[in-house]
């Protein structure tokens, strides 16, 4: 039979998993369904028995499946769009939703002998969530119980535009007081990014600052061009703590990655569009990024020298980017940063370019246009097992600079979960 430790966990919190009472050496499937907004993911493991007729994902490595190595957390890991999803389909959660999950027990024969659901929380339940509709800004505070003040995170948004709580969520149930915006493609906003005045970043910031439940300590947190957008901001304001920037571009570009600033658009470099590699019908656009920024000019760059020394950074690259030429752009980053006495923190790691909360999906591509895939690069399992240590990593970056948080209180777990009903009907 199967056993849980526990079946409702936070998204980054581990899960015990092991089965009892079985045929002493004999192989059984372990096989995990994730539904989410209709799409059908899953993932397997086939383990032998032991003389007791036990098996421990925590001690226990596949004989096969999407994972090969002990890990009590393989299947959550190696979760993989199924084949009736069409190609190019991106899983995304912007508003932090509870993914649900159902574990089966398959004997050799294909027999179901058991099955358990389970539900991971993006959100903690203790996290106040106070929208922000004001003055033309458009958000969400992530806050911890109590009166604070909290060490605060920004969250900041890059090509998506719209509101979304991933990162926010779940950084914000280890206990800080996270914020992210929308910045376009939302209500009354701008609908394209080149619409958008840079300086409603810093409006952001300043608004942050303001409240009365958030202390001095502020870092920003940004996920490709969202890691450039961050890299920018730091020039601008001394009283940041920290910089957390992940596969963030050198500089912005023209045309589809450049905002306004004073009224105007940005001076940067423009991209040549022809030098994108297409390998079997999947557009690589390394290439073509590292060709850009080649030509930077001190105009053209972001101002490092004009960073406060007391801003702490840490830089986050997939080795295996198709987006981006990741390493050179980090290097040279990290070189720009040394050069003005910085203390800055580089983590090189393999997968492909979107490296996202734990337990996230891996897409090796997605489709752009219906005639275009974008390659995000990587591999299923080095890049799921990256997601979750540089998760790990950034928690103690953050963590060393902006000072430990409160522990959040625990929560009353469900003990029995049940799926909601449109849900249920497809698994």
């Amino acid at each position: 039979m199967l056993h849980v430790d526990k079946v409702d966990t936070l998204l980054a919190e581990t899960v015990k998993i092991s089965a009892s009472k079985l045929t002493p050496f004999q192989g059984y499937k372990f096989h995990l369904r994730l539904n989410h907004e209709g799409k059908l993911l899953r993932s397997y493991c086939v383990i032998k028995s032991d003389k007791d007729g036990t098996i421990d994902l925590s001690r226990d490595a596949p004989v096969r499946g999407t994972y090969h190595e002990v890990d009590s957390m393989g299947l959550f890991r190696t979760v993989e769009l199924t084949d009736d999803v069409t190609l190019g389909t991106y899983v995304s959660n912007p508003m932090a939703t509870p993914f649900f999950y159902k574990l089966q027990l398959i004997s050799e024969s294909e027999e179901i002998i058991d099955e358990v659901n389970m539900k991971k929380r993006w959100t903690h339940p203790s996290v106040i969530q106070v929208d922000i509709v004001q003055d033309g800004m458009y958000g969400v505070v992530f806050k911890p119980p109590g009166p604070g003040p909290f060490p605060c995170i920004i969250d900041v948004q890059g090509v998506s535009g719209r509101l979304t709580k991933g990162h926010s969520s779940v950084l914000s149930a280890e206990g800080f007081m996270v914020c992210t915006f929308a910045t376009f493609r939302y209500e009354d906003l701008p609908e394209k990014l080149q619409d958008v005045d840079i300086e409603v970043f810093s409006k952001h910031f300043r608004y942050v600052q303001s409240l009365p439940y958030c202390s001095d300590k502020i870092a920003l947190f940004g996920l490709s061009l969202g890691g450039t957008i961050v890299n920018y901001l730091a020039s601008k304001h001394p009283e940041l703590t920290a910089v957390v920037s992940i596969n963030g571009p050198e500089s912005f570009y023209s045309p589809t990655g450049v905002f306004k600033e004073n009224g105007k658009p940005m001076h940067c470099e423009e991209i040549d569009e022809s030098l994108p590699v297409a390998i079997n019908g999947v557009h690589k656009q390394a290439p073509m990024f590292l060709e850009t920024f080649s030509k930077l000019k001190p105009e053209t760059s972001l101002k490092w020298n004009e960073i406060s020394r007391n801003i702490a950074f840490r830089l986050v690259t997939s080795i295996d980017d198709w987006m981006l030429c990741g390493v050179t752009h980090s290097i040279r980053n990290r070189e720009n940063l040394f050069k003005t006495g910085h203390n800055v923190e580089i983590e090189l790691v393999p997968g492909g370019h979107y490296i996202h909360v734990p337990y996230f999906p891996y897409h090796y591509l997605y489709a752009y246009s219906s005639e275009m895939f974008l390659g995000f690069g990587g591999d299923r399992n080095p890049h799921t097992k990256s997601q979750v240590k540089v998760w790990n990593n950034h928690l103690k970056f953050l963590k060393k600079h902006l000072g430990t948080p409160a522990k959040l209180p625990n929560y009353d777990r469900e003990t029995y979960v049940e799926f909601p009903g449109e849900i249920n009907s497809k698994l």
